[in-house]
């Protein structure tokens, strides 16, 4: 019992370490958040990396949906780089609306194919910011968060809520916890 006891303690001491940005958090006082899609109002700030085809990183937008505290930052990336993915990317990075162009994508309104996987557009450069910011973060998988300096890999409800404070909201997002 003992042993149970002092293996949570420690465990719980060092979480906030382990799961800090490895990749240092100076860069993440760096990052271009003027480069980044900018969903939400509020006073806490979310960097998040997320795959327009991943479908957990397509759950966590009824998450975040949800929580009028805080303002995202979401960076895009095609972890498998599959051309209907590119494409997503793409249109949202393109759009002279992004939040809008995201909302249609992460809806679900062109996975048949409506958006033509060669689709080339004037983006502004945001496309290779995406990819020089997620390529600096070390980014393998999707949904990936930093919050207050500290990185959450995966849809991660109660870790989020945890570190976010406040209010809990009822969700599943398929959450390994």
């Amino acid at each position: 019992m003992f042993r149970i006891i002092l293996a949570s303690s420690l465990l719980i001491c060092l979480l906030p370490l382990l799961s800090r940005a490895d990749s240092g958090d100076a860069w993440l006082k760096e990052i271009p958040l003027n480069q980044a899609i900018r969903i939400g109002s509020g006073r806490q700030v979310v960097i998040e990396v997320s795959d327009p085809d991943c479908r957990f990183s397509r759950r966590m937008v009824r998450y975040w949906d949800m929580r009028h505290d805080v303002s995202r930052y979401v960076f895009l990336v095609a972890l498998k780089n599959r051309p209907e993915t590119v494409a997503k990317m793409r249109y949202i990075l393109c759009a002279s609306d992004h939040e809008g162009a995201y909302r249609q994508v992460y809806g679900g309104e062109f996975d048949f194919g409506e958006i033509a996987p060669g689709l080339h557009c004037d983006d502004h450069g945001l496309e290779a910011a995406n990819r020089k910011v997620t390529t600096k973060l070390g980014i393998k998988g999707t949904p990936t968060y930093f919050i207050n300096g500290i990185r959450i890999d995966g849809a991660k409800v109660g870790e989020i809520e945890r570190i976010l404070g406040g209010d809990k909201y009822p969700f599943d997002a398929g959450d390994p916890e």
